[in-house]
């Protein structure tokens, strides 16, 4: 789904000659969240894969996450996650992003106050999940107010995860791409602000159930990874 990409993306697919591609294209740029909703409404298969820009999975990542689901039908998965490698412009690995946890079944809400407790998304970016269709369509659209775009695929986990269980396999089937043009790249301090400001959202909204705990640590650690993230990103840019 092409969101009036300003290069040759939309032109660059219509070449491959392949019936199992949809392409689809915006009338306007309707901003991310949005054009996620667009992309996800269109989903037809049992499951769904949401592949940004120029990120990369490995040839085998469908088929290891789909046989997580179906080896798993009795424990309510809604989503698979695997880890991930950070890669610059030129796809050189820079490090892999671990899960803070062992290769499980986790339960949907537990896990995403696991996530806050972290200070930051630990799923992953959304290369790196593999999502039930129908959990999909039982969530809607993505709810959020631009303001809070860049934890949209948090939001879109938070929506799936409330219904049902996450499986994490542990091993990078997805590389995320760190450009000095990149939307993440730009944020410098705006991903602890947001992310502050999403869970005071969510508290309000009575979404999630925070503990004074639960707060504490999402306020401190979403700063602390927020000065890691500028370093790397600095670091990154002068190579």
């Amino acid at each position: 789904c092409d969101n009036q990409s300003t290069d040759n993306t939309f032109e660059l697919i219509q070449q491959f000659k392949d019936e199992r591609i949809r392409l689809y294209q915006n009338n306007e740029n309707y901003g991310m969240v949005e054009n996620f909703n667009i992309v996800l409404s269109k989903a037809e298969g049992v499951y769904t894969k949401l592949l940004c820009a120029d990120d990369i999975i490995t040839e085998d990542a469908i088929e290891k996450q789909v046989s997580v689901f179906l080896s798993n039908e009795n424990q309510q998965l809604v989503m698979v996650a695997s880890e991930k490698k950070v890669i610059d412009e030129k796809g050189k690995q820079l490090f892999i992003k671990r899960f803070p946890g062992k290769m499980r079944v986790y339960e949907g809400e537990k896990i995403i106050r696991k996530s806050f407790r972290h200070g930051t998304n630990i799923f992953g970016e959304p290369g790196s999940v593999l999502f039930l269709t129908k959990a999909i369509q039982r969530a809607g659209k993505i709810k959020l107010p631009l303001e809070l775009t860049y934890i949209v695929d948090l939001q879109l986990y938070i929506q799936i995860l409330k219904q049902g269980n996450l499986y994490v396999l542990k091993e990078p089937l997805f590389s995320f791409r760190v450009s000095r043009h990149s939307y993440t790249a730009q944020s410098k301090w705006m991903p602890a602000k947001v992310f502050h400001r999403f869970r005071k959202k969510l508290s309000k909204e009575r979404t999630i159930e925070f503990s004074f705990l639960d707060k504490t640590l999402a306020f401190t650690m979403s700063w602390v990874l927020c000065v890691a993230r500028n370093i790397i990103f600095t670091f990154t840019n002068k190579k």
